[in-house]
């Protein structure tokens, strides 16, 4: 299997198969050190020449999956990837890409490497040593895939989370909610399974795509969608009014559109273990949480 093959499959499967973690206390901008603030704007300075997908692809990056809504497309250097053990602050393995406002836009990076299940040491990266996360079941045997992220763009779950729930909105152009509301627990679930809505329409092609072809998932994809689509003016309407009882109600409707969206993708995955990871991972995306978090 060529190279690029490989990758497709090791890293479409990582995200597939990521356990429902419990969140991590997010490492917010304002709570790490300057020392890790300064480091990842050198990073992103040193991807700045990757600003565009042709700049990218010249220096050996490609897609290998699609848009995925809180975590954008995963563009990856196979070069880079598999050359062993380390950390290099300004060549990451792989770039994030995600639109905003209508461009591809480079929204993060992440380092990963594969290492022999036996090596629990962790090479240090940045100031303050944010968590690495693994994935020994889905590298070759005796092997596992260690990767961590960084993102340029404010996530609320901190710069190296695993997630960012704010893409769906960049990506239809609207405005996500200040931080400070994602403190509450109520208001955090509230966009977190919005975010998951809009992205149903900001990328039609789907989370699951041969599920989506199937004659059950097919109408509750158009319907929903369509309702979604319907709502975002209203959401974006009442954040320009800074309206937030209205954001809420309308974000609730664009929730439970998710909600049934996600009940019928699960429902056609007749195959149990393919059942169980499809919702571990939903459960991840709508958490935050990202599995195999170690130091």
């Amino acid at each position: 299997m060529r190279l690029s093959k490989v990758l497709a499959v090791l890293l479409a499967f990582a995200v597939a198969a990521s356990a429902g973690a419990q969140p991590m206390a997010p490492a917010t901008w304002k709570s790490i050190t300057s020392t890790a603030q300064q480091q990842i704007r050198e990073a992103q300075q040193a991807t700045k020449r990757y600003a565009s997908l042709d700049s990218a692809r010249a220096d050996g990056f490609g897609p290998v999956f699609g848009w995925i809504p809180t975590m954008g497309t995963h563009w990856v250097s196979g070069q880079r990837m598999l050359a062993g053990k380390g950390f290099t602050l300004a060549s990451p393995s792989q770039l994030m890409f995600s639109r905003v406002n209508g461009k591809e836009t480079l929204v993060g990076a992440a380092y990963a490497y594969v290492t022999p299940v036996s090596d629990s040491v962790r090479p240090p990266s940045f100031d303050g040593n944010p968590p690495w996360h693994e994935h020994p079941d889905l590298a070759p045997p005796g092997t596992t895939l260690v990767m961590l992220h960084v993102w340029f763009v404010p996530s609320p779950d901190g710069p190296f989370a695993g997630h960012n729930p704010y893409l769906p909105f960049w990506a239809l152009g609207l405005t996500p909610p200040d931080e400070d509301r994602m403190t509450d627990e109520a208001e955090s679930a509230r966009v977190r399974k919005a975010a998951l809505g809009l992205g149903e329409v900001a990328d039609t092609n789907g989370l699951f795509r041969g599920l989506a072809r199937r004659p059950a998932v097919r109408p509750v994809l158009d319907e929903r969608r369509a309702a979604i689509r319907a709502l975002v003016p209203q959401l974006d309407s009442a954040q320009r009014a800074s309206d937030w009882k209205r954001w809420d109600a309308v974000a609730d409707q664009i929730g439970s559109h998710w909600q049934a969206i996600r009940e019928a993708y699960l429902a056609s995955a007749v195959n149990p273990f393919v059942h169980a990871r499809m919702e571990k991972f939903l459960d991840e995306m709508l958490s935050g949480a990202h599995a195999g978090h170690v130091h």
